[in-house]
């Protein structure tokens, strides 16, 4: 990499000083924002952050070098005084990496450290161009105003948030409870990126409150930025807002929405400079969101249900892609997300990610989807029409309409005319499938109809003016011929006259080109080569070997000698060759013009070919389901869906975890799961380590989550009842850099799920209470498992070592027991002493007895003396806690355990003297009925002494013996 890295240059001494006196008088920002300098050519990085870009970018700080400063500046130096410079194609990667993946700001500066771009993980728009890749999900920055309500504890917060890659802003109040889990829904829901709060650190009083939404909001891997509480006035925002909207309906704006989302949206306005930008007057949408019409997820569900590839700093979504789309080779398969996205459109993985993270709990709009995916199951013949021939040609529209507005070309406009001319093609296509099944269920066909061809159709009109516009306008014979975009000559005078010149030069270069190649004896077209270079213009070029017949005619003039050959020219030709580049320009001159109308008559269609790519993105995706459920290892079926608040029953027959049974190494093992409101609505399984455990609790979840985003289900029967919220609480971490322990992390979590949690839910709990000491944590899981089983009677899988906690199916009759089946075998050899489990991976109603960690270590081989040695430990703690439990129950006090000891000892020496009158002490006279007898007589003392006396400690132990 460093041999192609371009040179940090300056033209003299006096321009490199002050380059590096203007960055020194910078004033201080924070680590998480790079600056980053455009020379032009190539982009320089100085300081602390050039350190950072050789070990993020290049791995090696090799590539930083030493910055030329005087003395004065170098006093004043307080970083590292290196530098190192990148390529745009590394600037690229960069900006990848920062803004999508770390959650950095960005700030590009030129030359004199004047500020002219700044983008951050949820403002991208101004460095888009630079980043040069495709987003595969939506870029969402939100605003939050909060307000504390201490009547009822709830707190009311006003949320603004702008989409700017779809150009939508939304606006609404959500009441919350103390753990913020509404909020954390939210974020997630819309996969916000970036974050804005008020900056209270001069308010005591709201410091907590700011703290913990501070926590949920990097919970959820957003980033935070902090902008003045002024910023937050709701003054004029509606006026603003009119501005930038495609209506007029917004008249009544603070009629409809709260302050706080006013004020938010205001704070929102400012910080991405919106109304600076006249490209977005008039463009947005003004949308309507309610956390009531989708599931709710928690961070830790995301994570749990492996919705999407987990890295270290992007567990919620797959931000940015360079190849969108899976293929067979790209490995294995990870997420859900992975495993649906069969899409053949940018716009359908972006509705995939949408979708996964929005699943519907609306019945009707769930069985809608239901419906089409399993039309396009039967007709096998559309859907491989679709994903081979057409939906792949179908351009990402929303990136070229956005490429149209900032610099249009005529290869732009030319990519929308293709886009149109397929939609035709398509429509067709649908219908013809449509009407060869004229027997096919009425409310189906009109499903069909409705979805696709119906939308595609209204279009089919505009879409044709557009064509006609195009083919006017644009010379496609130059573009199909040679790949040139030209304005056609017909199309306006001035250019048909310069084209008309411009033909005469070229066809007189093309002749001269002939001449010289029958001058020098060359073939023209293999060896002799007419080239117009991007220096000499129209020249001839002809390998270094072949040079030497070139100097035997002094009519040529050598231009340059490089690796491909050497260029050279005459005099006629170099004065064609200029007159055709000044008739080049002019041509452009003129063009541009022309090309500016018709890129702005293009971008008047841009409601319609968004609309388009909608129904596009929709039927992709949906194609993407039918072909995963019919190319699964075992073919997915349609669940049948049972509303909320209605029966809550969820029965599946030989249910698979989507993700997992798609490993080639693995066979997977299908479970029956059967939960019903009020009789089996809380399940508890045991079982061992490895055992599957959590895989089961786990598939029901994915299963829900695929159910509920109109997706068939890998099960072999499904009854499933809609849920609300999947919240879950599995596995543990500590965060030590952000000060939160294992078990912290756990009771927020759990606090958010008790809080949020309704009978509609489904709970997804593993392994509660480890975080902590076992009584601790059994106490914890008790509780907790107990006050969802008795107040809130929702869904509940609850997987967990603590087999005490199997005894709460005794008290409450919707709770079950389940365990997964492990077999022990005795070993033969006794020698080895090492009993063989056998994990079945199959759940079966009852209860676990025991844990078998000791036999998991078994099977991965921990050294014999390490297992012999938990053997027995665990042996004495088994004994060591049923002693303690008698022990609790007997409650004595220090003078009450002396007093017995002593009445003990004698007891014991009493029955010692016994035994040695009796000769019972020598070994040679003991038999097995004589030690009996024995013990027995002991075990009667005690028990007489005990009788007769009032010592607590002697009925202790009576209690013990008998």
């Amino acid at each position: 990499m460093s041999a192609t890295r371009p040179e940090l240059k300056f033209t003299d001494v006096s321009e490199e000083r002050g380059f590096y006196r203007k960055y020194v008088a910078l004033p201080e920002k924070p680590t998480s924002t790079i600056r980053v300098v455009d020379k032009g050519d190539y982009f320089t990085i100085v300081g602390n952050d050039a350190i950072f870009v050789a070990d993020t970018i290049y791995h090696t700080t090799s590539v930083l070098k030493t910055c030329n400063v005087d003395q004065v500046t170098a006093k004043n130096f307080k970083e590292p005084m290196q530098y190192v410079t990148v390529s745009p194609q590394i600037l690229a990667n960069l900006l990848k990496d920062c803004l999508l993946d770390l959650g950095y700001k960005v700030d590009i500066y030129d030359k004199n450290w004047r500020l002219i771009k700044s983008a951050s993980p949820g403002n991208i728009e101004q460095v888009t161009d630079l980043m040069n890749i495709a987003i595969d999900s939506s870029i969402v920055i939100a605003s939050l105003k909060l307000q504390l309500n201490s009547k009822d504890g709830n707190s009311t917060i006003g949320v603004a948030f702008v989409d700017t890659t779809g150009l939508k802003i939304g606006m609404l109040d959500i009441v919350d409870n103390e753990v913020y889990s509404n909020l954390e829904s939210f974020l997630i829901q819309l996969g916000v990126k970036e974050c804005l709060l008020q900056d209270l650190s001069n308010n005591e009083s709201a410091k907590g409150e700011m703290k913990k939404i501070t926590s949920v909001i990097d919970r959820c891997n957003c980033v935070v930025s902090l902008v003045k509480n002024s910023q937050f006035s709701d003054k004029d925002v509606d006026l603003d807002l009119t501005k930038l909207l495609n209506n007029e309906l917004e008249l009544s704006l603070p009629q409809k929405y709260s302050q706080l989302a006013l004020g938010a949206c205001n704070a929102l306005l400012n910080y991405l400079q919106l109304l600076n930008n006249t490209e977005y007057l008039g463009k947005f949408d003004l949308i309507e969101h309610s956390l009531k019409q989708f599931m709710k997820m928690d961070a830790s569900a995301i994570k749990a249900l492996n919705v999407f590839s987990q890295g270290p700093s992007q567990p919620f979504g797959p931000s940015v892609s360079t190849s969108l789309f899976n293929t067979s080779s790209a490995g294995k398969i990870t997420s859900l997300f992975q495993l649906l996205n069969n899409c053949k459109t940018n716009a359908g993985v972006r509705l995939l990610n949408e979708w996964l993270k929005q699943p519907l709990t609306n019945i009707a709009m769930i069985k809608e989807r239901h419906d089409l995916v399993e039309y396009l199951i039967d007709q096998l013949e559309l859907r491989q029409l679709l994903q081979s021939d057409y939906l792949p040609l179908i351009p990402d529209v929303r990136r070229i309409t956005k490429k149209l507005n900032k610099n249009g070309s005529l290869e732009d406009v030319l990519k929308i005319y293709q886009f149109s001319k397929r939609i035709p093609d398509m429509t067709e296509l649908l219908k013809s499938h449509l009407d060869e099944d004229e027997n096919k269920n009425t409310d189906l066909r009109e499903l069909v109809n409705k979805s696709w061809v119906e939308p595609l159709s209204t279009h089919l009109d505009p879409l044709t003016k557009l064509q006609e516009m195009v083919e006017t306008t644009v010379d496609l014979d130059s573009y199909e011929d040679n790949n040139e975009f030209m304005i056609r000559v017909e199309f306006n005078e001035e250019l048909a006259k310069i084209k008309e010149q411009l033909d005469v030069a070229k066809n007189q270069i093309k002749e001269i080109h002939l001449e010289a190649a029958d001058n020098l004896g060359f073939d023209p077209e293999k060896k002799l080569k007419l080239e117009n270079h991007h220096l000499h213009g129209w020249c001839m070029r002809l390998t270094r070997n072949d040079a030497k017949e070139l100097r035997k005619h002094k009519e040529y003039i050598e231009l340059s000698t490089v690796k491909a050959g050497i260029y050279f020219s005459t005099k006629e030709l170099r004065n064609i060759a200029d007159t055709t580049s000044t008739l080049e320009k002019e041509y452009e001159r003129q063009q541009s013009s022309l090309v500016r109308e018709i890129v702005d008559i293009t971008l008047t269609y841009t409601p319609v070919l968004e609309r388009l790519s909608l129904v596009l993105a929709h039927l992709d995706v949906l194609v993407s389901f039918a072909h995963v459920a019919s190319y699964a290892p075992i073919p997915y079926i349609r669940p049948t869906m049972h509303a909320l608040d209605s029966d809550r029953k969820t029965k599946l027959i030989g249910s698979r975890h989507p993700v997992l049974e798609m490993q080639d190494d693995l066979t997977f093992i299908s479970n029956d799961v059967d939960l019903e409101s009020g009789s089996a609505d809380f399940l508890i399984i045991t079982g061992p380590n490895m055992g599957g455990k959590s895989t089961y609790i786990r598939q029901i979840g994915a299963i829900s989550l695929l159910a509920q985003i109109g997706c068939f289900v890998p099960c072999d029967e499904a009854d499933i009842a809609i849920v609300d919220a999947i919240l879950c609480r599995v596995g543990a971490g500590d965060s030590q850099l952000k000060g939160v322990s294992t078990f912290m992390v756990e009771m927020l979590e759990t606090a958010s799920i008790l809080k949020n949690a309704t009978k509609n839910s489904l709970i997804i709990v593993d392994e509660l209470g480890r975080g902590t000491s076992t009584y601790d944590g059994f106490g914890l899981a008790w509780s907790i498992a107990e006050h969802i089983a008795k107040n809130i009677g929702c869904f509940t899988l609850f997987a967990t070592h603590f087999h005490e906690l199997t005894t709460l199916a005794d008290e409450y009759a919707n709770v079950q027991n389940l365990h997964v089946v492990a077999h022990i075998e005795e070993p033969n050899n006794t020698a080895l002493n090492k009993d063989e489990i056998t994990l079945l991976y199959k759940v079966e109603p009852g209860i676990s007895d025991q844990s078998f960690g000791i036999h998991v270590a078994e099977v991965v081989n921990f050294p014999q003396k390490i297992i012999k040695m938990a053997k027995r430990k665990a042996s004495e703690l088994e004994t060591l806690k049923e002693t303690g439990n008698t022990l609790k129950k007997a409650k004595l006090d220090a003078k009450e355990i002396n007093d017995g000891n002593n009445q003990l000892k004698s007891l014991l020496k009493s029955w010692v003297n016994e035994v040695k009158e009796k000769g019972l002490d020598d070994p040679s006279k003991l038999t097995d009925e004589s030690c009996r007898k024995s013990v027995e007589d002991l075990v009667k003392k005690i028990v007489d002494e005990a009788s007769n006396s009032d010592s607590k400690y002697l009925e202790y132990v009576k209690d013990l013996l008998v």
